[in-house]
């Protein structure tokens, strides 16, 4: 067989063989230098992102936070075991998505949306990434709409509106945490979806958290992200960012939520740790330079949409810890600068026994007045001077001096005020009964009443409320209180004063009533005698 046939035949061979498709394919493998407390230091990843997901041997994940010339610095979220100096890490090309929706309510996960109650699987598959841009100027809407949270000092004297920041701040144990709270069972009736963030907290804080949602019937409308404190620094940093997604998700529906985070002193201090792991310049207080703007990024998420995209809103309540009331430290001044108003929780007046411990003095709301119901906002402006007068003329009365009848009674009207707004934890006073209760003082008629006879009062307008039908809805929707309106409301309150009347001012009329009755009969006597 010559060279030119056997070429032949193997051409023709070829021709009938079947076709084999041979693909090709390239990925960036990076080998581990260093691993240690959560962070693994790769080299020979070029074209890996800021924020991107790699892959380990072991099937573990990691984020990629921080980019150099010779290396990649990466948190890992998961088994450390397995991986060494010398183990591969490979690109995937994706970024940390969390599980969303209504699923959550109810339940409690880890940062990265995992379920850690024991129970069954989240009724959820819609996930969404945790970085996201916040929505524009244009995109927005200015805050008009109340979130009424049922605390009576801070909705007459600091109110606050759906898609505010308002920032809680004090000493440890002066009852921030309490006081959020109180604000998430309160949305059980306004339709508001709540995310309760706990960073670096103990398990039996959380366990805690969860027993008194529960038994207020709030654990329908809350979900809970929990880093505990024995968690790495990745993962504590994470659950703010985890906890602010899945909050806004309600919002881009067209629905309204509340996310606390409890709170941003720990966020702050894990993100510090996790930058001196990622051998990162320290700055000021040794936290990098870019913790402004992680807070700032955090808050700038928190909004009020416009109708164009749905009108939902995303209410944010972030908790900083004080140390002695200094309040000028940098975390605090940081997010005073970059939140709508703040509630400062005064360590002095907690010991007092001021329940909330809230100084209005110190405390503001940027937006005011805008995120008050009608009704509220007319019998709520005097509250905040009046306390402030209260407090500058109280301090006469320590020292023993001489004061006028004004000022006297200008004291005794700002302690029934402060009884007024006096409130216990998970006592919940609706928006009827804080209007009731500051229309009575505006109108002065707890003249003579003892301060501590206010709450047998406020009880009284609980048991009387029907007997003034429809007052409850009607102060509820109001826009103002007409001369109508009105007078159902004095009825209402004038029913409830009678009935909680101190016992000495009952006496009082009744002694009144006696002296009158013996001075008609002395002068009948002297009619008599002169006949």
């Amino acid at each position: 067989m010559d060279l030119d046939q056997a070429l032949q035949e193997a051409l023709e061979a070829l021709e009938k063989a079947p076709s084999r498709r041979v693909q090709a394919s390239v990925q960036d493998v990076g080998r581990v230098l260093s691993v240690g407390d959560g962070i693994a230091h790769v080299q020979g990843l070029p074209t890996v992102m800021l924020h991107e997901l790699v892959a380990f041997e072991n099937g573990t994940r990691g984020e990629v936070l921080d980019l150099d010339e010779e290396s990649v610095g990466v948190a890992i979220y998961g088994a450390t075991e397995g991986i060494q100096a010398g183990s591969t890490v490979r690109r995937t090309g994706e970024t940390i998505q969390v599980p969303v929706g209504s699923g959550l309510l109810g339940r409690v996960v880890d940062p990265l949306g995992q379920p850690v109650d024991g129970e069954r699987a989240l009724g959820t598959t819609e996930r969404r990434e945790i970085r996201q841009l916040a929505p524009g100027p244009l995109d927005r809407q200015p805050i008009r709409e109340p979130l009424l949270t049922g605390i009576k000092t801070i909705d007459a004297a600091t109110p606050i509106g759906r898609g505010q920041r308002m920032l809680l701040l004090g000493d440890r144990n002066t009852g921030k945490a309490s006081t959020a709270m109180d604000a998430i069972i309160s949305q059980g009736t306004e339709d508001v979806n709540c995310v309760y963030v706990s960073i670096g907290k103990k398990r039996s804080t959380v366990l805690n958290i969860v027993d008194q949602l529960d038994r207020h019937d709030a654990l329908d409308h809350t979900a809970i992200v929990f880093s505990p404190a024995d968690a790495p620094a990745s993962v504590r940093y994470l659950s703010a960012i985890t906890g602010c997604t899945m909050a806004e998700w309600f919002a881009w529906q067209g629905s309204h939520s509340l996310v606390v985070y409890d709170d941003l002193s720990r966020h702050a201090h894990a993100f510090r740790e996790l930058s001196l792991l990622l051998r990162r310049s320290p700055g000021r207080e040794a936290y990098p330079g870019d913790i402004f703007s992680v807070h700032a990024s955090l808050m700038e998420r928190s909004f009020k949409l416009d109708e164009r995209h749905g009108g939902g809103s995303s209410t944010a309540l972030p908790i900083i810890e004080t140390q002695r009331g200094n309040i000028t430290a940098f975390i605090p001044t940081n997010l005073i600068s970059m939140t709508d108003g703040q509630l400062y929780f005064d360590a002095h007046l907690y010991a007092e026994g001021r329940r909330p411990a809230i100084d209005v003095g110190q405390s503001v709301s940027r937006v005011g007045e805008d995120a008050q119901p009608g009704s509220l906002r007319e019998v709520a402006a005097p509250v905040r001077p009046e306390l402030s007068q209260y407090e500058e003329v109280k301090g006469f009365t320590r020292f023993g001096a001489i004061i006028e009848e004004s000022t006297k009674r200008q004291i005794e009207r700002g302690e029934q005020l402060v009884e007024i707004i006096q409130q216990e934890p998970r006592e919940i006073a609706d928006l009827p009964i804080q209007v009731a209760l500051l229309w009575t003082h505006q109108e002065d008629l707890f003249e003579g009443w003892p301060a501590e006879a206010v709450p047998e009062f406020e009880d009284a307008l609980e048991d009387y409320r029907d007997e003034v039908p429809g007052i409850a809805e009607e102060l509820q929707g109001a826009d103002e209180i007409t001369p109508e309106l009105e007078e159902r409301l004095r009825d209402w309150v004038g029913a409830s004063l009678e009935a909680a009347k101190p016992d000495e001012l009952r006496d009082g009329e009744r002694t009144g009533q006696g002296d009158k009755g013996g001075e008609e009969d002395v002068a009948q006597g002297n009619t008599e005698d002169r006949a």
